[in-house]
């Protein structure tokens, strides 16, 4: 649901080897930052503006027309027809020109709307721009897959749980077998082997980054709670990447098996 493989660019240009090479594998790692707290707008706006994001343009991994989806859909009931089914109710709160335009895109302006959380996000994190930031609850569970955008060996997709009233975790990684990953696009939640799910709950921090290209992600969907991620892309400034991530790891870990 992140923006399109055209963007972070810059991070899969610019990765320096020795950062390439310190935290490679490493499936996820809690950020030692201090709790990122929204605005109290915040469920205004996003009971306000939040929609369903549905598919509006097919992509490789789902390359099915409207109309052939729904005939598929006919014959095979399993089959969730993205163009009428929605994974995510969500908000866009910035885009600088690189929305994923395979989805719905509801945006609102959050710099104007939500400044304390915004602040927070340069204040706390090693962010060189920001491209791009989502909030989004899943409405059904989410298969494991990849993200389209750049896909590194090191934890740098990232990930803020706003709120979340689940009584476990649902955030879910699995490693991908060596020789798929060059081929693989996703499979369902329920064929996990060996999943790591990532709690904040007793955590000073509620800001993670996971490993995009060694791990698939998904999510469960437990009847009669939810949880809202905020998911970003930022061009990262490196050396305060590694400073972050090497204290993070020295007070939460690295979570390798």
């Amino acid at each position: 649901m992140v923006a399109s493989n055209q963007q972070h660019l810059w991070n899969v240009r610019t990765l320096p080897p020795t950062i390439a090479n310190k935290y490679a594998g490493i499936p996820f790692v809690i950020l030692d930052i201090p709790k990122i707290v929204m605005d109290d707008n915040f469920h205004e706006v996003w009971n306000e503006h939040k929609k369903p994001i549905l598919r509006i343009k097919a992509d490789q991994r789902n390359p099915l027309s409207a109309e052939e989806s729904a005939a598929y859909a006919k014959t095979n009931p399993w089959w969730q027809n993205q163009w009428v089914e929605a994974n995510w109710d969500g908000i866009v709160a910035f885009n600088k020109d690189c929305a994923d335009d395979r989805w719905t895109n509801p945006e609102v302006d959050g710099k104007k709307l939500f400044p304390k959380f915004f602040q927070q996000l340069y204040d706390y994190l090693p962010i060189r721009n920001l491209n791009q930031v989502l909030f989004w609850s899943n409405r059904i569970p989410i298969g494991f897959h990849r993200d389209f955008n750049e896909q590194l060996p090191i934890p740098t997709s990232m990930r803020i749980v706003i709120e979340d009233n689940n009584p476990k975790p649902t955030f879910m990684l699995e490693a991908i077998p060596e020789e798929e990953k060059a081929t693989f696009t996703s499979k369902r939640w329920q064929d996990a082997v060996n999943p790591k799910f990532v709690d904040v709950s007793k955590c000073e921090s509620n800001t993670f980054v996971y490993n995009n290209k060694d791990w698939a992600h998904g999510a469960l969907k437990i009847e009669g709670h939810s949880k809202i991620l905020c998911t970003m892309a930022i061009d990262y400034e490196w050396h305060k990447y590694d400073d972050l991530i090497a204290k993070s790891i020295a007070k939460y870990g690295n979570n390798l098996p």
